[in-house]
């Protein structure tokens, strides 16, 4: 036998068998793994942005965009772009236990406020996880799961799930949600709400939240 031919069988002796496939979890189980997940995380990054309407918010503001993080259970930064009547604003907000800072929509002076005078005051990143993954009904896929890439779920939940997310909400509405899990590592990238959440959104009203920077080293400290 020539050294080709050796070498060529002793090549296609050693090579590694393909592995098999491991299906996906069921949506529920999926959404368990996702929500222990979460739970083991305390710190990540967030956008909020809105396809389709805004989000009303307390002083007259009409949300359009924000962007925030949490660090532990006590402390979240938020950066907003809002609209106040006719004029557009940015306003940043500072939470670290019982203290909140907030910046002057006008001035960009930042301020320490009594936590109840902020427009964020009701905004737990969090807890909205935590609640829409417990509660959300009627999981199933999206479509059915390729054998790689992202799990695509999808559900709904009461108005009432979503109050950290907005404050006031319409109650007795049920919204659809379209959830985006890593395949890997099980936690939440994106979550796409659908509907009257807010006595003012029209029945297409979308809000898309989308989560990153899982565990990075985040600090947030006093702004003045």
């Amino acid at each position: 036998m020539s050294a080709a031919l050796v070498i060529m069988a002793c090549s296609s002796g050693d090579a590694a068998p393909t592995p098999t496939p491991v299906p996906p979890p069921s949506a529920g189980a999926a959404l368990e793994n996702a929500r222990q997940a979460m739970l083991a995380v305390d710190s990540f990054r967030f956008e909020l942005t809105h396809p389709a309407g805004a989000t009303s918010l307390a002083g007259g503001l009409s949300l359009q965009r924000a962007e925030g993080a949490v660090s532990g259970p006590e402390r979240l930064q938020i950066k907003a772009e809002a609209e106040l009547g006719r004029l557009f604003v940015r306003v940043e907000a500072i939470v670290i236990g019982d203290h909140t800072w907030m910046t002057n929509p006008l001035t960009g002076n930042w301020a320490e406020i009594d936590p109840a005078d902020s427009p964020f005051s009701f905004l737990d990143p969090a807890k909205l996880v935590a609640d829409v993954l417990r509660q959300i009904s009627a999981p199933a896929y999206k479509t059915p799961p390729a054998a790689t890439g992202d799990l695509l779920i999808t559900g709904s939940v009461p108005a009432e799930v979503l109050a950290s997310l907005v404050g006031t909400v319409q109650g007795g509405s049920v919204l659809t949600v379209d959830l985006t899990l890593d395949r890997a590592a099980f936690t939440l990238k994106e979550a796409r709400i659908t509907g009257r959440l807010q006595p003012d959104d029209g029945p297409e009203t979308v809000r898309v939240i989308t989560f990153f920077g899982f565990g990075e080293q985040i600090s947030i400290e006093p702004p003045i």
